[in-house]
Order: structure tokens, then C-alpha cells, then sequence
């Protein structure tokens, strides 16, 4: 993935009770190939499992790896950016101060299953918090997320971005802006594994703390896949006749 390409930050925001994550889970639940792993940083272990301990995917345990960063028992309250109205307290994250350039902030390596027949699609979620408004205009050109099969870094292993939503949707006692983001991306064909990176860049004085993190993954057949189950039905339905 290049860097966000979000049209710049203007600043959008998200009204009502959105201290809750998993806000825009893609709905992918029924699917047989569903895994679902979610990190909301309650305590300072480093690498972590998923808050479900590796319930959510049936191929294996996924693993978070933070960078070089400061872990946070207690996040405070957080305000509707309109009307200061409390949204709900925050729990643990990591904080991330500058100055530093394309420093690696996270790794998840999450497991599945190869299937040349299929393609991989991977949804996720972060809810973090910046240290001004200013640098939430900036962040979209301050961060790099990218996606990679079977944990080899290289153009012929990345996913393709399918681009993402997000904006504002809070600030706290001390007006430092929260945000969220959430987007997908896909890959031919399905890995054995897919490796989420994180990136960023930080100038003296600016600081991001990580909150919340969740990841979907499922596979779907390929086009080609599907024209042939249609051909299958179709000559069962003239056996029939």
C-alpha cells in the first residue's frame, strides 16, 4: 500500500457513541473462511496474542509486535468533539513519540491457509489517538500500511489497496484528536499467511497513541471458480430434467 491517499483530512467527524470498536466490521461473519483478531492493549505484553487468545482464527494464533513504544494502562475519557459530551473511558494503548522517520510502529503476522483457487480479502480497523489537530490533518501523509503474503516484503508479495474511510471521532480532556480509520486489502491468490505492517513518521513533539486494532480475513473463489460451480448446477438441473 502507498501512503494514504485519503483526499486530506477535512476534518471529518463520527457523532454518538463510538468509544465501542469493531465499528465497521465488513460483515464477513458467515463466511466459511472467516477469521476475525482484535487487539485492544490491556496490558503491556509484547508480542501479543489477540484479546481472544487466537479464538477467531481457526488456522493459528496471530501475533502483534510493537516497535519502540511506551505502554499506557490508562487512556482517560473521551469527548464528542461537538458537543464535549463524554463518549466512554479508554483503556490501555502504546504511545509513539517523534522525532522518527519510517519507523516500523507494528507487525501482525496472522496465519491461514493456501488455496491457489481463492483470493484473499483482509479488512481492519485502528482507533488511535494524535497529539494535535494539526498533525490529525497530517497523519494520512505521516503513516504507510501495507500488506504482504506469507511475510515476504517484496512488490510481487503485497496486497493491493483497496483504499480506506475515516476521520475524527473524539478528542480528550487535553483536546488531543482521536481517530479512526478502517479500509481493506486483497490478494491472488490466497496465502498461507498475510503480514499487516504499520509505519509512520513523527516529527519533535508529535505523538500517536495506538489503542484498538482489528483484522478480518476471509477468501472468496475466483471468478473462473464460480463459472464452473454455475456449469456444474446447470448440467445437474438437466440430469434431472
Amino acid at each position: 500500500m502507498k501512503r494514504f491517499s485519503f483526499v486530506s483530512l477535512s476534518v471529518c467527524v463520527f457523532l454518538g457513541s463510538v468509544y465501542a470498536d469493531y465499528m465497521n466490521s465488513p460483515g464477513w461473519e458467515n463466511d466459511p473462511y472467516f477469521t476475525h483478531q482484535s487487539w485492544s492493549f490491556t496490558s503491556s505484553q509484547n508480542p501479543a496474542m489477540p484479546d481472544d487468545g487466537g479464538a477467531g482464527n481457526p488456522y493459528g494464533t496471530a501475533i502483534l509486535t510493537m516497535g519502540d513504544a511506551q505502554w499506557i494502562d490508562d487512556l482517560g475519557m473521551m469527548f464528542d468533539p461537538g458537543s464535549f459530551d463524554p463518549l466512554g473511558q479508554r483503556q490501555g494503548g502504546w504511545g509513539i513519540d517523534g522525532p522518527q522517520q519510517d519507523a516500523t510502529w507494528i507487525t501482525i503476522d496472522i496465519p491461514n491457509a493456501a488455496d491457489p483457487g481463492r483470493k484473499k480479502e483482509l479488512w481492519y480497523e485502528i482507533t488511535f489517538r494524535v497529539s494535535s489537530m494539526q498533525l490529525a490533518e497530517q497523519i494520512v501523509n505521516k503513516v504507510d500500511l501495507r500488506c504482504y503474503a506469507e511475510g515476504i516484503i517484496d512488490e510481487a508479495h503485497e496486497f493491493t489497496d483497496n483504499g480506506y474511510n475515516g476521520g475524527v471521532i473524539g478528542v480528550d480532556e487535553q483536546l488531543r484528536i482521536w481517530l479512526r480509520f478502517w479500509g481493506t486489502f486483497e490478494f491472488d491468490p490466497q496465502p498461507q499467511s498475510e503480514l499487516f505492517v504499520l509505519t509512520g513518521t513523527l516529527d519533535a513533539g508529535q505523538g500517536v497513541l495506538l489503542d484498538q486494532i482489528d483484522i478480518d480475513t476471509r477468501c472468496v473463489p475466483e471468478p473462473t471458480t464460480l463459472c464452473l460451480l454455475a456449469i456444474g448446477a446447470l448440467g445437474m438441473i438437466r440430469r434431472r430434467r
